[in-house]
């Protein structure tokens, strides 16, 4: 019995207490309407950042280099294609002349070889998509730098992506100062192409 009644003592002190924590939590957190009229109006502006990582001087720069060493990667990996073919034709003129065991050899061999081309053509293409998104990183963090900048000169307290707006007034919209001061200040990038980790 007594061990009874301490655990509804107990029951009902707990059930107190996550009241009285709830009516806390409630006191805290709910905000009173009034405050909501203290926040000032801001001004807005908006920026077309699709457009400037496609049309800026340093992401047309940034292509053309990645284009141009796709070529090149492009033309090397051809070669090794058509060095496999031959291999490959030349193995089976072979097949004839040679003993099972050490055909099945070479077998192996060869479709280890193409095995290698493959991940090789895989990694070319890493590194280049690896490269090219470096390089757009650092066109992006200049054009937030531009952004900030803009903003604090005039006065901006909210800027937003341009795609997200429906409807607004040209006046606002940032674009052409933030392409004018980018290619300024960053009109190249040095693309970096580095082997990739698998």
């Amino acid at each position: 019995m007594i061990l009874k009644s301490l655990g509804s003592v107990s029951e009902r002190a707990s059930k107190a207490f996550a009241g009285f924590v709830f009516s806390v939590f409630l006191t805290v957190t709910v905000v009173p309407a009034h405050a909501l009229d203290k926040i000032d109006p801001v001004s807005v502006a908006v920026v077309d950042v699709q457009l400037i990582m496609r049309q800026s001087d340093a992401a047309k720069d940034i292509r053309e280099q990645v284009e141009s060493r796709r070529k090149v990667y492009e033309k090397e990996f051809q070669q090794r294609e058509a060095e496999m073919r031959d291999a490959e034709k030349a193995l089976a003129q072979q097949q004839a002349i040679l003993a099972n065991e050490v055909f099945q050899a070479r077998v192996r061999e060869h479709q280890q070889n193409i095995s290698a081309l493959q991940r090789d053509g895989q990694s070319m293409k890493r590194q280049l998509d690896q490269a090219y998104g470096r390089a757009n990183g650092e066109v992006r963090k200049t054009m937030i730098e531009i952004v900030a900048e803009v903003a604090g000169e005039v006065g901006v307290g909210l800027v937003l992506f341009k795609n997200q707006i429906f409807l607004g007034d040209r006046k606002i919209d940032v674009t052409d100062e933030i392409m004018k001061r980018l290619n300024q200040r960053l009109p190249k990038v040095e693309v970096t192409f580095t082997a990739t980790q698998n």
